[in-house]
């Protein structure tokens, strides 16, 4: 199979004004269905991601992403994509979980299983689609779902920014997969609403967090745009720290468990990009003193901190 590589919208070269949509400093933007991507994890069904396509679309959904699927664009899907046959024919087909989720600044999760670190912190999907709704008016916002059987990997799961389940009945407590996908993308639809995205239907109302909607946006920096991270900017700040690790007799066991908390960290709190820039610059300076090669990079990520 053939990946395709999405188009990043990190590492722009124009300066971004504090006053534009792009800074999340004022939060001014507003929030855009077209910039929510639904990402299907190596679906084995077919059926489910045409009905998946049909439950987008029917929401105003456009952009979907395929990790690894099984016959993605066969006579079984398109079927069940009747009338949303351009959402498949447009869908992405990728190989790995980071060629789907490069560009994203936030990624999202939903899950049936309840994970041992965060099983306390667990959205509801209405809960869920605001923070997909916020986070929409900065960028790219992905929400993932995994294959049918067993859900999300504990990697995927680790990656997610804010994780979601459904309350269902113990026994039968795991939706179909299409079913899932048409209850997030109607939320979805619904928190569009409420946050007065242009061209949606009703009155907006009013947010549960009004003024300063995350801690990002309480941060300022006295010469930089302050901008949410991309997700390769992110996984590159966690590889250049897990390089470092390495040369300094951590044990790959002891880096994966220190980097996970770190991550939960982050997602709880929230990062920013300058604030990635003081990881690369606390790494350089070790390896620098260590008088070892410095970290290359990830493939696709920008150069300018390393």
């Amino acid at each position: 199979m053939m990946a395709q590589t999405p188009t990043p919208i990190h590492g722009e070269s124009k300066p971004v004004n504090e006053n534009t949509p792009e800074s999340i400093e004022t939060g001014q933007a507003a929030p855009s269905l077209d910039n929510v991507v639904v990402v299907l994890s190596r679906t084995t069904e077919p059926m489910n991601i045409g009905a998946a396509c049909r439950a987008m679309k029917t929401m105003g959904l456009k952009h979907l992403r395929l990790i690894d699927p099984l016959n993605p664009k066969g006579r079984s899907a398109r079927a069940l994509a009747h009338g949303a046959e351009d959402i498949l024919e447009n869908a992405l087909v990728v190989n790995t979980l980071n060629e789907a989720i490069s560009d994203a600044l936030v990624v999202t999760g939903t899950t049936a299983r309840m994970r041992q670190l965060r099983k306390r912190a667990l959205l509801d999907p209405a809960n869920l689609a605001d923070h997909i709704a916020d986070h929409s008016r900065s960028g790219k916002v992905v929400i993932m779902f995994g294959t049918e059987r067993t859900g999300l990997t504990n990697d995927e799961v680790d990656i997610c920014r804010y994780l979601s389940t459904v309350d269902t009945d113990p026994e039968q407590p795991s939706l179909n997969l299409a079913q899932a996908v048409m209850l997030y993308s109607w939320e979805i639809r619904q928190a569009m609403q409420r946050a007065g995205a242009p061209g949606s239907k009703g009155q907006p109302r009013n947010s549960p967090t009004p003024g300063v909607r995350r801690p990002e946006m309480r941060v300022r920096h006295p010469h930089r745009t302050t901008k949410l991270p991309t997700q390769i900017e992110l996984d590159n700040m966690y590889a250049h720290l897990a390089h470092t690790m390495g040369e300094v007799d951590y044990t790959e066991a002891e880096t994966i468990k220190f980097l996970t908390f770190l991550r939960q960290l982050h997602m709880r709190a929230g990062i920013v990009n300058w604030e990635t820039h003081i990881y690369h610059m606390f790494c350089r300076r070790i390896l620098r003193k260590l008088e070892v090669p410095k970290f290359p990079g990830l493939p696709g990520a920008p150069d300018e901190d390393l």
